[in-house]
């Protein structure tokens, strides 16, 4: 039996990449996970934070009345008998270079550094191939858990009338530094496949996500309600519900906004032929890493991306898809696992 922690900010995204993690150590072994919700109290500490770290006085003082200093997290967490410790997102990986180092446990990042030393982990997980450092470990695809609850799935199905209809998920996330998106484009690609699907006599499965914003909300909500063949529509910042497996098991074809790493993963993970959206143009200028990961997507024919103004050509029945194999990374699973064993 293995003990693991993994640390959350609780953002839907973040989490399933340590339990993805997780799932696939279960071939090797019993698990058991320790689930640590954290906040961090202030949003200068981060910046506070990423000093602090690089200074030895500060790292070999540590203590968890100094890690509660900067987080709020529950105090009857038991965090004896530790084998491991994971976290995605970046508010995490301050917190996980602490703990990890007061209590001497191995530790796995699955996020950007954002400027924190690579030797405070003992891997960090990259989907980006040009990262060099010695404890990098590249994925073309973050581990991530898609739940498959069979039952749950098939109920939603039963409950909308599936079994014999065609079905489209439209996926929707929001604007961010590595990919910004105006409201007028997300606005845009919605209407154009919502009207594609009317005119194939598709069906739609959709959803927003924490990043779209109220504001966006409100205007697709009017925009989707012109529209017959929505058969479920979830807009998260008005009432949030996690749908993701629901909709995807029960898709023949998923559309992503190209923003969104995660709901593309899950899309991918799921085996279903996924297409995601693009910007019109991107500046060269201001090409970040996630820009390059989903290139090499497109390039492994996981995903078809199509920038908004192409949509209009885009003929699915033609389109073929490689569906991923997550045991390609077994090497990478393995040496994760074996911090355990050491």
């Amino acid at each position: 039996m293995k003990k693991i922690l993994i640390i959350t900010d609780n953002k839907p995204g973040h989490e399933s990449i340590p339990y993805g993690i997780v799932d696939y150590f279960k071939k090797y072994d019993d698990i058991e996970v320790v689930k640590l919700n954290i906040v961090l109290r202030f949003g200068f500490m981060k910046f506070l934070l990423k000093s602090l770290l690089k200074k030895k006085f500060f790292l070999n003082n540590m203590s968890i009345r100094l890690i509660r200093i900067f987080y709020k997290f529950p105090t009857d967490i038991n965090l004896s008998n530790i084998d491991l410790i994971i976290s995605s997102g970046g508010n995490t990986s301050f917190i996980n270079a602490m703990l990890a180092k007061l209590y001497k446990i191995p530790n796995v990042l699955c996020t950007y550094l954002r400027g924190l030393d690579n030797t405070l982990f003992d891997y960090v997980l990259t989907i980006n191939p040009n990262d060099t450092y010695d404890n990098n470990l590249f994925f073309d695809l973050l581990p991530v858990r898609v739940s498959k609850d069979k039952d749950k799935i098939s109920k939603f199905g039963e409950k909308l009338f599936l079994k014999d209809k065609s079905v489209w998920s439209i996926l929707i996330g929001g604007s961010t530094k590595e990919y910004p998106f105006d409201d007028s484009e997300i606005i845009f690609i919605v209407q154009k496949i919502l009207e594609k699907a009317k005119q194939e006599n598709k069906n739609i499965l959709f959803t927003t996500s924490r990043r779209t914003g109220l504001g966006l909300e409100n205007k697709l909500l009017k925009l989707i309600g012109k529209y017959d063949n929505v058969l479920y529509s979830v807009f998260y910042n008005i009432k949030p519900e996690r749908i993701m497996p629901l909709y995807l098991y029960n898709s023949d074809v998923v559309f992503v906004t190209e923003d969104s790493g995660a709901m593309i993963t899950e899309s991918i993970y799921a085996q279903k032929p996924t297409i995601t959206i693009k910007k019109k143009q991107v500046d060269p200028k201001k090409r970040y890493k996630y820009n390059d990961y989903i290139d090499n997507l497109v390039n492994m024919n996981y995903i078809k991306s199509y920038s908004i103004d192409k949509m209009e050509n885009l003929d699915i029945d033609k389109l073929n898809f490689q569906f991923y194999d997550i045991s390609k990374n077994e090497e990478n699973f393995s040496k994760i696992y074996n911090l355990m064993e050491e």
